[in-house]
């Protein structure tokens, strides 16, 4: 009972979340990855100093209980509890008679029958260390009132008084003494078990969320199905408010008055840029997501003017080729993630803001009940060959159930990566984990995750000729790549790598207290956007970037300069990332073009729904994103981002407002210049600004409910619920 709470304490302090069994279920399911955890050296020794407590704590106790009687808690049954300390023994197995009163005074049970015979004391001593204290008889004895004791000889049996006499009770008669007994028993009971905990919960729904967060037993929070623990309110009738969440550019049908889920049927509006596109001759797509992606990597999309000093006066940029195709495309620079590699599996693929959990997520346990519709669907109704590649393992979080359940025709993950790098790149199995240090923990390294990308693609174009050559259907290609090296803690990486000679990067990192960990990540950011380089200049020179559309984005961002233990501290650096269309040959004058207003990962899929063309009839959805591709006033949209660890928070502009799920904590900052968000903008708002923001911070907090309720009941794609 007391690991729970320990567990809690260490969990609090140093990752600053809270125990759940939750989180005992994934660490079982996730154990294969376990090694990989970023774990620092002082949070092993606190995490041994706590265990040592314990066991010195569970030492101690054993020892009290070994030598002290009443410490036996196995004897402390609330069932039976002994409210009078007499031994009973012996007070039960005899009744007296008052001489002077002639009343008979019993205790223990009424006698069957009166023609039952009373035992003699000598025999009834015997019997009673054998047999059950519930069965009694009864010995009568003569009491004198001068007599200080009472011997043997005096003890005679008597007759039973009639039933109307009066009787004395010693402690009353054995029903009465038993109803007491008992009701004593279960009022304790139903005290402690159910007045009890029901006290606390109301205490805590009546308290504030941080009050009754501080508080919290986590141990029976579990006993009791997390009814002690706050939670926010699921109230999201009322079919209204679903319409703020659809852009006004979108073309849809409804499919009920309480929900998201609709028909698409295209989009209007004025025009932000255009991609040039042949319906007869539909392009590949493309979407790398790549790991640790931050926006503030990139030198271009923070620009020269560098207003929170995040490159501190330097010129330098950590990811060159990012930033060269970015020119050449339409660039995100103000592009939010909602932290955390398998959300932005959800808000990329199906436009949703993702499922609110710190330790589950949409893909656990391959989500095989629940019906998804997104950029998979869209485009197998277009007539598309769906692919999902990465050179991580993908049973992490249930993604190898997950992708081929939700529209992926082929996945290939680190086991293919391994086979396919053996077999077409020369790899040998001992250059994974030995010198040449080809693999990592989480997989297969970008170089020859980008290489064999690379390969599929130049083959897939061959078939794709082919097939036209025939006068048969193209049948593009759509392809979801997710990068891997520059995963936390930033030291693995190849051998040929780490003997290369890298750009000197010590004036973002000198004099910071993370030092050696800035530089590792930025070196291994470096090598990741070296290897896309290498893979999208591979794709220009074969003709195949005029024939694809390529979206890049951040899964999410990181934070290398508070450490590995927990860097979405540094909030905005976790979840700003970096982000570009890349349509080569297609944009015309839009080319080099900078949004600058605010998006999210979940735009993406009207984004290409808008570019490609939605399919003949439409394409189901319950997203909440928009086209990028429509214009629209600066300011005007806002977008939410959720770090389901620590805050969420809402985007307008350049202005962002974090905000907790339940209690009253509210932070406006400008992403822009306050990156570390340093100074509150909201008291100097007029009320009626303030309270604008607080409407805003409330349809977070319902839209976020509303997914939540739906990933739970498995019914996103519903019209009720």
């Amino acid at each position: 009972m007391v690991i729970p709470f320990v567990a809690d304490v260490v969990i609090v302090r140093l990752r600053e979340m809270r125990f759940s069994f939750d989180l005992v279920i994934m660490v079982i399911e996730e154990k294969d990855h376990a090694n990989a955890v970023a774990v620092s050296n002082s949070q092993i020794i606190d995490v041994i100093l706590n265990v040592a407590a314990l066991v010195i704590m569970s030492t101690f106790f054993a020892i009290v209980r070994t030598l002290v009687p009443w410490a036996d808690l196995s004897s402390w049954n609330p069932t039976q509890l002994k409210f009078i300390s007499t031994d009973t023994s012996e007070l039960h197995a005899y009744s007296v008679l008052d001489p002077a009163s002639q009343q008979f005074c019993e205790v223990g049970h009424d006698l069957e029958s009166p023609a039952d015979e009373p035992e003699s004391m000598e025999k009834l001593s015997r019997r009673s260390k054998f047999k059950d204290e519930s069965k009694f008889t009864h010995v009568a004895l003569a009491i004198k009132e001068d007599d200080k004791t009472l011997g043997a000889e005096e003890m005679k049996p008597m007759k039973y008084a009639d039933k109307n006499k009066t009787v004395c009770r010693f402690f009353g008669t054995s029903r009465l003494y038993n109803c007491c007994k008992y009701f004593k028993t279960y009022s304790a009971l139903a005290f402690a078990l159910v007045l009890l905990p029901g006290l606390v919960v109301v205490l805590s729904s009546a308290s504030s969320p941080l009050v009754a967060y501080s508080a919290l037993n986590t141990t029976l929070n579990e006993l009791f199905n997390h009814a002690l623990q706050p939670s926010a309110s699921d109230s999201i009738t009322g079919g209204a408010w679903f319409g703020s969440f659809i852009d006004k550019s979108e073309k849809h049908t409804m499919f009920g008055n309480n929900t998201l889920y609709r028909r698409t049927t295209g989009f209007t509006g004025d025009l932000a840029f255009d991609v040039e596109i042949n319906k007869e001759d539909p392009p590949n797509v493309l979407v790398i997501v790549v790991e640790a992606f931050r926006h503030h990597d990139s030198h271009y999309l923070v620009g020269d003017e560098d207003p929170s000093n995040l490159f501190k006066g330097s010129n330098i940029t950590i990811t060159p080729n990012f930033d060269k195709w970015a020119k050449r495309g339409i660039a995100l620079r103000n592009f939010w993630s909602s932290w955390r590699t398998s959300r932005s599996l959800e808000s990329l693929m199906f436009g949703q803001i993702p499922f609110d959990s710190a330790i589950k997520s949409g893909t656990t346990k391959g989500q095989l009940q629940t019906k998804l519709s997104g950029l998979p669907q869209l485009f197998n109704a277009k007539g598309y060959e769906t692919f999902f590649t990465t050179g991580c393992l993908t049973n992490y979080d249930g993604w190898d159930l997950f992708l081929p359940a939700h529209g992926f025709d082929t996945v290939w993950s680190r086991n293919e990566m391994k086979k396919l790098a053996e077999s077409n790149l020369g790899i040998n199995q001992s250059d994974w984990d030995g010198p040449e240090h080809r693999g990592l923990n989480w997989g297969v390294h970008d170089d020859l995750g980008f290489q064999l990308l690379g390969d599929l693609m130049v083959n897939k174009t061959k078939e794709q000729k082919n097939r036209i050559a025939e006068r048969e259907p193209k049948k593009p290609l759509f392809l979801n790549h997710y990068t891997i090296s520059s995963h936390v803690d930033f030291k693995q990486r190849p051998k040929w790598y780490d003997e290369a000679e890298k750009p000197d990067f010590s004036a973002l990192y000198d004099g910071e207290e993370y030092a050696d960990n800035i530089k590792n990540y930025l070196e291994m950011r470096y090598f990741a956007d070296l290897e896309m380089g290498k893979f999208l200049d591979r794709m220009d020179k074969a003709g195949i970037l005029n024939d694809t559309i390529i979206v890049i984005a951040g899964d999410h961002g990181q934070g290398p300069e508070f450490g590995n233990d927990i860097p979405e501290d540094r909030d905005v650096s976790a979840t700003r990332v970096a982000g570009a269309i890349i349509a080569e040959n297609r944009l015309g004058d839009a080319a080099g073009m900078i949004i600058d207003d605010a998006t999210e990962q979940y735009d993406i899929l009207n984004t290409l729904a808008d570019i490609t063309g939605v399919p003949k009839g439409g394409f189901e959805q319950d997203g909440v994103g928009r086209s990028l591709k429509r214009k629209i006033k600066f300011g005007e949209r806002i977008v939410y981002s959720n770090n389901p660890t620590r805050k969420m928070s809402v985007v307008r502009g350049h202005l962002r407002l974090r905000y907790e799920r339940m209690t009253n904590y509210v932070l406006l900052h400008d992403a822009d210049t306050d990156h570390d968000m340093k100074h509150d903008l909201l008291p100097d708002l007029t009320p009626a600004e303030r309270e604008e923001w607080m409407r805003l911070r409330d349809k977070g907090r319902r839209i976020n409910s509303y997914y939540r309720k739906r990933w739970r009941r498995k019914c996103l794609l519903a019209a009720e619920c």
